[in-house]
């Protein structure tokens, strides 16, 4: 399950960090939250961003994992 993180500093900046996503899934989940915060200053991509998500199949029975 995909989960946002939402911070706002006494600046009024505002960081948002996602968990659970692999892929360029961060981005489209965090997507319609950074147009309404406005323009995006910096971005930092983790590890889980240069993964692939593959769907492994055993006995009609589908499990999600990433490599």
């Amino acid at each position: 399950m995909k989960k946002m993180k939402i911070t706002i500093d006494r600046t009024g900046q505002v960081t948002i960090a996602v968990e659970g996503a692999v892929g360029t899934e961060c981005l489209e989940f965090t997507q319609a939250m950074e147009h309404s915060v406005g323009i995006v200053e910096k971005r930092t991509l983790c590890d889980a961003y240069h993964e692939e998500k593959v769907l492994l199949t055993a006995d009609e029975h589908a499990v999600e994992s990433a490599l």
